[in-house]
């Protein structure tokens, strides 16, 4: 009779696993939006610091047009007046040195443009590309889900139906949260996880006549051979 339950407790671990590498999956489909998202973000962020820089140099490039008509406006009224030279020259190198300015905001302003519009070209083909794959992983991750919850029913179903000494035994070596799972097999006289040397008279119950065991080392169930 307990062969059968080892059979149960094979299937346990195999459910488990299975179980394990579903929301693995869940968790990888979600990972592709998740780093496409990143992106989007990035790509919103260029987009508004561009922008920024935009108002900003369209403010200065206001307020130094207007500094460039004053200079220029002083030079003119200096010259209807009969004004010293030297001042008149001042106003106009002034003038002159402005517009160089307004020329450089220009082209600097031209070139962020381009950036924003790059940014915005990016972000429209991402969009589509997010809703793409979106519907691709809404589906990949429906399923995978649907797969979890029948491995957890299927599992829930072997806990109940197991008789209270392979129950008992399960419980007390599940909470020790043990890596790769709770159970081991007997490998040339030895633990396959952790490599304790088990005796041959453990051996034999084991393999042979289907004892319940744990490894005394790492805790975990030992499976017989032919289960």
């Amino acid at each position: 009779m307990s062969a059968e339950w080892f059979v149960r407790l094979k299937e346990y671990d195999s459910l488990t696993k299975m179980r394990l590498s579903h929301l693995k999956a869940i968790d990888e489909q979600e990972s592709r939006l998740k780093t496409l998202n990143v992106k989007r973000q990035e790509q919103m962020q260029l987009a508004e610091e561009a922008q920024a820089k935009l108002r900003n140099l369209q403010q200065a490039f206001y307020e130094t047009e207007k500094k460039m008509k004053t200079s220029e406006e002083q030079a003119q009224r200096l010259r209807d007046i009969g004004g010293d030279d030297s001042k008149i020259q001042i106003f106009v190198q002034d003038a002159a040195q402005l517009e160089d300015k307004l020329f450089f905001m220009m082209d600097e302003q031209e070139k962020i443009q381009s950036e924003f519009e790059d940014a915005k070209t990016f972000l429209s083909g991402l969009e589509k590309t997010i809703s793409e794959i979106k519907a691709e992983v809404d589906v990949e991750v429906a399923d995978q889900k649907q797969k979890v919850v029948q491995a957890q029913m299927r599992i829930k179903l072997i806990e109940d139906e197991l008789p209270t000494d392979f129950k008992s035994v399960l419980e007390r070596t599940l909470k020790k949260n043990l890596a790769l799972g709770p159970f081991t097999r007997n490998e040339n006289g030895s633990c396959f996880f952790c490599r304790y040397k088990i005796s041959k008279l453990d051996e034999s119950e084991i393999d042979m006549q289907k004892q319940l065991k744990t490894c005394p080392q790492c805790s975990r169930i030992f499976l017989p051979y032919g289960i």
